[in-house]
């Protein structure tokens, strides 16, 4: 089978590679799309040690199921489905309490278990999760992104903020928009640089629009919430000064949530925490509900995709990668179809 291999530091190919063999429990899944995440972009760009080659990335893909391995009846070839990026081991203490995506001793495609960059990927059937025919597999490459901005919104305890920003406009920063909107907070603003990427935050529903090389985004959200400040923040750059910025717009008794993973070590202001009682949450990968929610989003067209997703063949995909790493000015997300 052909595969998009990162067989070195600062390489990635594509290879003839053999077709996995499914174990018990698991399923053979042809894959039909597959995302290029951002930290994927990030992690191979800083040659990071979390996905060391060689290896085979990829952790958002969609597929139809090629062959069951033993011991499993309730999935048979064929059928469509998407699989979760997180596979935990469903027996300790947080397993148990529902929070898998926790789970110390997880493992995640892409990361030191070969991903979705390939025509076939063998993944443990607890995992993965029927996708209806009337998503698309554009949309069900995006489904665990799409979730990730759900589970955002499951760590936010007031249920219907009003105003909501969003920092970076990236694929999680739109994803968590529309999410937003699709919860009901009518009042969105989107923070980024880039000015492809705002003019898609503003065409999914913000408004407005914020550049900080243009104007002071303090100054900004404070005339627009007439001085009130948001009732959710959330970080999808992940860099100190947008965490940063991001607590300080933040209303008494608002909420912060960080997402992005840009960057580590972050300086922030007690007093603006204690004082105003405001609360930070970092938010990761996702949970089986999450998942489900992403896929019904998907299928009651609550999610648009539309022009800022592009799809690619998989045998492009060394120079997609290469191209995403410079961000191209035409489109955000690139997904690719093997």
């Amino acid at each position: 089978m052909k595969a998009l291999v990162y067989p070195a530091f600062d390489q990635i190919e594509i290879q003839e590679i053999p077709v996995p063999s499914p174990k018990p429990g698991e399923l053979l899944i042809r894959v039909a799309a597959v995302g290029i995440c951002g930290s994927e972009l990030e992690q191979f760009a800083s040659r990071s040690l979390r996905r060391p080659p060689p290896l085979i990335m990829g952790h958002e893909f969609c597929g139809q199921v090629a062959a069951v391995g033993a011991g499993i009846a309730h999935f048979q070839e064929g059928e469509r489905v998407v699989v979760s990026s997180v596979i935990p081991c469903f027996a300790c203490d947080l397993c148990r309490d529902g929070q898998t995506h926790l789970c110390p001793k997880r493992e995640v495609f892409g990361m030191r278990r070969p991903g979705g960059f390939a025509e076939y990927v063998a993944v443990p059937v607890a995992v993965a999760f029927a996708l209806p025919e009337k998503v698309s597999p554009l949309e069900g490459a995006l489904v665990e992104p799409l979730a990730n901005g759900v589970h955002v919104f499951s760590l936010v305890q007031s249920r219907f903020p009003e105003t909501v920003v969003v920092f970076g406009a990236g694929t999680i920063g739109l994803l968590a928009l529309q999410v937003a909107k699709a919860l009901g907070a009518f009042r969105l603003v989107v923070v980024d640089t880039n000015p492809f990427r705002l003019e898609m935050a503003h065409e999914l529903g913000a408004e407005p629009i914020i550049n900080p090389r243009q104007e002071d985004v303090k100054e900004a959200l404070s005339e627009f919430t007439r001085g009130r400040g948001v009732d959710v923040a959330i970080d999808a750059a992940g860099v100190a000064e947008t965490r940063q910025t991001a607590l300080s717009v933040t209303r008494p008794g608002g909420e912060v949530v960080w997402i992005g993973l840009h960057s580590d070590r972050t300086d922030l202001s007690g007093h603006e925490v204690v004082l105003g009682e405001r609360k930070i949450m970092g938010s990761y990968a996702v949970t089986s509900r999450d998942i489900e929610t992403a896929i019904g989003l998907f299928a009651h067209g609550k999610v648009e995709l539309s022009p800022w997703v592009r799809p690619f063949p998989l045998t492009e995909g060394a120079r997609v990668f290469r191209e995403l790493l410079g961000q191209p000015s035409d489109y955000i997300k690139g997904v690719l179809l093997p």
